[in-house]
């Protein structure tokens, strides 16, 4: 089934504005089933649950998805928190399993090095078989900081790797009205979850 690339709420918003307004929200909220992307098809039974992707087919056959394969939304919910939807755009199925990377850079396009670790959340991996235009899922989260700190790295790009491949895609970023926001993300110590075949719980952490 095909989906649609769509937004949730954000905490990126235009370059009119600042992010590091932001602040720390109270409430974290489940994004709805109509500001999302569809999910995808069923999780591939007994797909590896542990360990990042690789570029063989698995026994149904299904080869891992490249980072060149997928077409990433990240739609920020609130302060410090956004889900990943991960859209195969390639011609062929392909499997996510594990955890995506993460890379972030600046306006002149030199990387920024921040502290980031892969988390269990919301739980352990689930293989998705992604048919052409369907996505898998997998939220993130970071720490708010002051961009004036040196412990604040302040980001205009966000790039994303499939599990299993060393590279990178330039991901959209999405704001509160569903346009692709521009602006600076002052970011610390990122939290990757693990991705999943739907959108259910994969910020509630």
């Amino acid at each position: 089934m095909r989906v649609a690339r769509t937004a949730a709420a954000a905490c990126l918003i235009p370059a009119a504005l600042t992010l590091a307004a932001c602040g720390d929200a109270a409430t974290e909220e489940e994004p709805t089933a109509d500001a999302s992307p569809t999910a995808s098809a069923a999780p591939a039974v007994g797909a590896d649950p542990s360990g990042a992707g690789s570029d063989a087919p698995d026994d149904g056959g299904t080869a891992a998805c490249a980072s060149t394969d997928l077409a990433v939304d990240v739609i920020f919910q609130q302060a410090g928190v956004a889900m990943l939807a991960l859209t195969n755009d390639s011609a062929a199925p392909c499997q996510l399993d594990g955890w995506v990377t993460l890379a972030f850079e600046r306006a002149d396009r030199s990387p920024v090095d921040v502290a980031q670790r892969q988390v269990e959340q919301p739980g352990p991996p689930v293989a998705a078989d992604l048919d052409p235009g369907e996505s898998a899922f997998a939220g993130v989260k970071w720490a708010t900081c002051d961009p004036a700190s040196t412990d604040c790295a302040v980001a205009t790009t966000v790039r994303v790797g499939a599990p299993g491949d060393s590279t990178t895609v330039v991901a959209r970023t999405v704001g509160l009205d569903g346009e692709e926001a521009v602006g600076e993300l002052p970011v610390a110590d990122v939290q990757i979850g693990s991705i999943q075949p739907s959108t259910q719980g994969v910020v509630a952490w």
